[in-house]
């Protein structure tokens, strides 16, 4: 076992956390080709006629599986760059501190490049950048001062006989598009009132 004080992992280390990346690896492929597979079906089930209900379902199936399919793809690559820091010899040396990654970390997220401390430290401590303000100069010229002057928001009013004005703007209305007589809605048929 190599301790925490070395610069890197033994090569026994490095082939044990390979063995195990290789397992992850094959096992994410499977699920992506599983996902790819379900993914060409619910297409496919698209296209064959269905109601909206049915399309809707199958859009949000297939935005679903894409999502699924793309952290899977996404794994895979982080696996492949952990097989090859394996193979440069700077598995498990971490990224911000350059100490060691603990072994039960590795062996947990094989593909983090961050110590636990540093992860942490990475994401509690913001950079603080000091505040200067700027010097004020004078103004040599008159002073400026403006006031915002709201308009008061004018409600509409209705009048008392609006019932009455409403059907008289219909009948000016029918008057202007030069319609002389009431349609007569059972002389047509269901598709022309489509």
């Amino acid at each position: 076992m190599t301790t925490q004080t070395s610069n890197r992992y033994s090569e026994a280390d490095l082939n044990e956390f390979k063995a195990h990346i290789e397992k992850k690896k094959e096992k994410t492929e499977r699920q992506l080709a599983s996902l790819e597979e379900q993914l060409a079906h619910t297409a496919e089930s698209k296209d064959s006629e269905g109601d909206w209900m049915d399309d809707s379902s199958n859009n949000a199936d297939i935005e679903m599986l894409e999502v699924m399919a793309n952290r899977q793809r996404k794994h895979l690559i982080d696996l492949q760059n952990a097989l090859q820091r394996i193979h440069n010899k700077s598995y498990g040396i971490c990224v911000i501190s350059g100490e060691l990654i603990d072994k039960r970390r590795l062996m947990a997220v094989p593909t983090t490049t961050k110590s636990l401390a540093a992860k942490m430290d990475n994401g509690r401590t913001p950079i603080k950048k000091a505040y200067k303000p700027e010097p004020r100069l004078k103004a040599s010229g008159p002073k400026i001062i403006s006031k915002v002057i709201r308009k008061p928001v004018v409600k509409p009013t209705v009048p008392k006989n609006w019932e009455e004005e409403e059907e008289d703007l219909d009948l000016e209305m029918d008057q202007d598009l030069g319609i002389d007589t009431a349609l007569d809605l059972d002389s047509f048929s269901e598709e022309d009132l489509n």
